[in-house]
């Protein structure tokens, strides 16, 4: 009977998926910050935007945050991910080739917690939710924060 195998297609997935965890947890310190930012986030009306954003490419988003050129860390069909680091700070700019995708992994990188800004088909996530929240005035979304 065997172990069943992965086919190249999945395999590529999994481990797109996997490197982008991994980077956004190296990135994020691994941790979900001080709490007093999070409830200062929500008392100042952040926790929701009302525009969630039109889909747009890695490249359109990097440009709306200040990052000229994104150092880009997983070219696959399912996702691209990119780091920006400028004066605001080091944040990841994640785009999907589905609302499907994007779901699954925001749903694992939450597991390592983490500050994020949502739209449809893209996250960014970083660790100063202020700064999120700025980058929320120009590209529109919804910040979600959780803890590991």
């Amino acid at each position: 009977m065997g172990r069943p195998r992965l086919t190249p297609h999945v395999a590529t997935r999994a481990t797109a998926l996997l490197g982008s965890v991994l980077a956004l947890a190296l990135l994020t310190g691994c941790g979900g910050g001080d709490t007093s930012d999070k409830q200062g986030l929500a008392a100042a009306g952040g926790a929701a935007a009302a525009n969630p954003g039109p889909p747009a490419t890695l490249k359109q988003l990097a440009t709306k945050t200040g990052c000229k050129k994104p150092q880009l860390q997983t070219d696959a069909e399912e996702l691209r991910q990119g780091v920006c680091k400028t004066d605001k700070g080091q944040y990841t700019v994640t785009t999907f080739a589905t609302d499907k995708g994007k779901a699954q992994w925001l749903e694992e990188a939450k597991k390592w917690g983490g500050n994020y800004l949502v739209g449809t088909r893209w996250v960014i996530a970083g660790n100063d939710p202020g700064v999120l929240q700025g980058f929320s005035q120009s590209v529109g979304g919804n910040i979600e924060t959780s803890a590991p």
